[in-house]
Parts: C-alpha cells; sequence; structure tokens
C-alpha cells in the first residue's frame, strides 16, 4: 500500500483553527491587585461559596475596609452595619469586611495570598495606627498575643 504524502495528511486540518471563546466575560479587575490575584481570588469565590465568600465579596470587602481608613487625623471607630445577617450589607462594618479577606487569604494558594496579604499588612497597620486601644483588652505577654489582626483594638470585638 502506497504511502500519502505529508501534504495530504496536514490539507483536511484547517490552517487557522478556531480562536477560543469563553462562555462569559472575564472577572472584574479587582484594584490594588495583579490580574493573576485577581482571577484567584474569583476562582476561590466560586469555588467555595459561603456567607462570607460571593461572587464579588473580596472587591467589595478591599474597597470597604480602603475607603473606612481614607487619610485624616481623627480616630476611627468601627460601626455595626444595619442588617449584619445580609452578606452584602454585612460588609459595611469594616471588621467584617476584614474577616472576609482574611478567609479569602486562607484559601488562596501561595503566591496570590502573599500579593494580598501584603495589601492587607499595609491597610492593617493604617487600621492601628487610626484607632483607639482597648484599655479593657486582656494584656498580651509577649512576642505575639493570640488574637487575630483587630484584637485590642477599641471595636475590634463585635460583642462590645
Amino acid at each position: 500500500m502506497p504511502r500519502r504524502r505529508p501534504g495530504a495528511l496536514r490539507a483536511p486540518r484547517s490552517r487557522h483553527p478556531a480562536p477560543r471563546t469563553r462562555a462569559e466575560p472575564p472577572p472584574p479587575r479587582i484594584p490594588g491587585l495583579s490580574p493573576a490575584t485577581t482571577l484567584a481570588v474569583h476562582r476561590v469565590e466560586a469555588t467555595y461559596p459561603d456567607v462570607l465568600l460571593f461572587p464579588g465579596a473580596t472587591s467589595t470587602a478591599l474597597f470597604r475596609y480602603r475607603a473606612f481608613l481614607v487619610p485624616g487625623r481623627r480616630p476611627l471607630y468601627p460601626r455595626t452595619a444595619v442588617c449584619p445577617s445580609c452578606p452584602g450589607c454585612a460588609l459595611d462594618d469594616v471588621r467584617e469586611a476584614r474577616d472576609t479577606l482574611a478567609e479569602v487569604l486562607r484559601r488562596l494558594p501561595p503566591r496570590p495570598a502573599a500579593e494580598l496579604a501584603s495589601v492587607l499588612a499595609a491597610l492593617d497597620g493604617k487600621y492601628a495606627a487610626r484607632t483607639l486601644p482597648d484599655p479593657r483588652a486582656p494584656a498580651t505577654g509577649g512576642g505575639g498575643g493570640t488574637g487575630g489582626w483587630g484584637k485590642g483594638r477599641r471595636g475590634g470585638e463585635r460583642g462590645g
């Protein structure tokens, strides 16, 4: 049986493959994060649906956290959200927004987590500088405390 010529083997294939199309548009970019980190965040939000994590939760939480820390000289006092049971309205409370960002940070892969952590470290420093210490908070015995990002600050705990 004779062999087919190489040109005849390639002939049925198209020289220009069909362009790749997406079923949906790319996710919106999160300001202050790279496109790769934004994509990883959107994947986390889609993969782990939760009360804290819904599509767009990270972008909203980061926006609310930055908006709370607008430059100024007066001390800041976190306020409880009007409707704390509603996932979207709960992010009006800056402490809830920061908790959402911490949850996303915990679930991200290492590189995107490092980028988001560096953004949050700068914002947490501003938060610590602009909020008042809580005189009723238990003293931590050197070497870092057992509390989270807002512990020891007035309004850092939602109970009182």
